[in-house]
This record gives C-alpha cells, structure tokens and sequence, in this order.
C-alpha cells in the first residue's frame, strides 16, 4: 500500500468516527446520561508456541465491576495480516444486591478476526471482529436465580496505531493508539445491554518483549432510549509476548489493541 492509500484508509477511519460522535452528540440530548468513573487495569499475555501459532492469556479488572480471565489459541497467517483466535473467558461481575463485590458468574466462550491494513512504518491500522457467546448467572433484586441468560455479542473495532520509534531511548519504542469500537447484544436473554461504544486513547512504552501502556477509556452505554451511562477512567495495561519455540522475541505481531476485553 502505497502513502496515498494509507492516508484514505486513515482519513475514512477518522469521518466514520467523527459521524459517530456526532451522531451520538445528538443522542445525548434527548437521553438522561450519568457519569461514572473507572479504573481499568489489564494483564495481556500471548506465547508463540509455533511459528503461526500463539497461546492467548489474559485478565482485566474493574473495581465494583468485572474481573475476566481469557485464554485461547491464536492462528497467524504466513503474512501476519490476518489474525484469528478462538477461547473462552470466565468472569465474575457485580449483582444489584453485592454492594460492588463480584459474586456473579459469567462463562463467554469467545472467538475473533483480526485484518491488519497494509500500512508504513510508522502508521499501522487494523479492524477487528470478534463475537461472545454471553451465559450470564440469573439474579434478581435480592438473590440469586437458578440458571443462567444467553445473549449474542457483536463487537466491531478499529485500532490507529502511530509508531514514534526511538523517541525516548535507543531500546525502547513509544507508540500512541486510538481505538473505536462498537458492540452490540441480541439474543434471548435479558442480561447485558443491548448497545455500547468504547473509545480507548493510549500510550504505549515497549522494551524487548513488554509493552506498558496508559491511556483513557471513554464508554457509551445505551441504557434505554431515556437512558445512558458513561463510564471513563485511566487505563493501565501491560503486554507481554513470549517466543517458547527458541526462548527468543516473538516472530508474529501482536499488540494491545488485539487484547483489548
């Protein structure tokens, strides 16, 4: 791809997200939105155990919200640009009566596709599909109910990535990303909310096989046409990618936003 073709792809990934924006901008005003603060703190493995092949471990936690351990097996293409993985994800989450404490269980079988865009050295763009399979623990105001919910989760993200390079020391290599993406929940079950966008803005700090990154995450819950909630807050997350083939860095790319719950 040449510089012109990345600067259209760069250039479309921007006005969809500005008609977004702005299209939810007009949304606002016809709903009752409340405002909650988050910290978002993530621990994001994955171990290269052949050379198109990794094994994917993760987990991430929000006070008074979730807590998610996911693992799963990932498959490279020879020219890495396109990515699938396939897992399953254990959490707990908060109930109406827990007072914050996670004391509900979720089993999420998981799977995805990730296209990375051709792209320079600098700039880097990817579209990621993955899909949920939500069995959710029944609860009512006051207890528990016997069972589980299922619900469907469609979720459709875009990740910018600009690369600095050495800007802060020659073995480390800072990065900026902004992801967007969408999801949304259909199926039988009434757990889960039917439509959220997320916004994530990062930096990123890489040494050898670890990236650290901080950033904001901005969330857009769809309550109800009356109703909405956003949630915001930093974000700490830590990469980590192992090469157990010859104990040496990994071959295959993988980056934060690939993670991302």
């Amino acid at each position: 791809m040449n510089i012109k073709s990345l600067k259209f792809q760069i250039f479309r990934c921007i006005v969809v997200s500005g008609l977004f924006f702005s299209t939810h901008t007009t949304l606002k005003a016809q709903q009752d939105i409340s405002f909650n603060y988050e910290t978002w703190w993530g621990v994001m493995t994955s171990a290269q155990v052949a050379p198109q092949w990794s094994v994917w471990n993760d987990a991430h936690f929000v006070d008074q919200l979730f807590f998610i351990y996911r693992t799963g097996l990932t498959y490279h293409n020879k020219k890495d640009n396109i990515v699938g993985t396939a897992g399953y994800g254990w959490l707990r989450l908060t109930a109406p009566f827990s007072e914050g404490s996670l004391v509900r269980t979720e089993h999420r079988p998981w799977g995805q596709v990730i296209f990375r865009v051709p792209s320079t050295k600098k700039v880097s763009t990817s579209f990621r599909f993955r899909y949920d399979a939500r069995f959710i623990r029944n609860v009512a105001q006051s207890d528990f109910l016997p069972g589980y919910s299922f619900n469907h989760r469609w979720r459709f993200n875009n990740a910018l990535r600009y690369n600095w390079g050495n800007l802060i020391s020659p073995n480390t290599r800072f990065t900026n990303s902004f992801l967007n993406e969408a999801l949304f929940t259909t199926g039988p079950g009434s757990n889960g909310f039917r439509h959220e966008h997320r916004t994530h803005f990062l930096a990123g700090l890489a040494k050898g096989n670890i990236n650290y990154s901080i950033g904001y995450v901005i969330r857009y819950i769809n309550l109800s046409p009356e109703i909405a909630r956003i949630n915001h807050g930093m974000v700490f997350w830590v990469t980590i990618n192992f090469n157990l083939m010859k104990g040496k860095l990994p071959t295959i790319k993988e980056f934060p936003g690939d993670h991302v719950d």
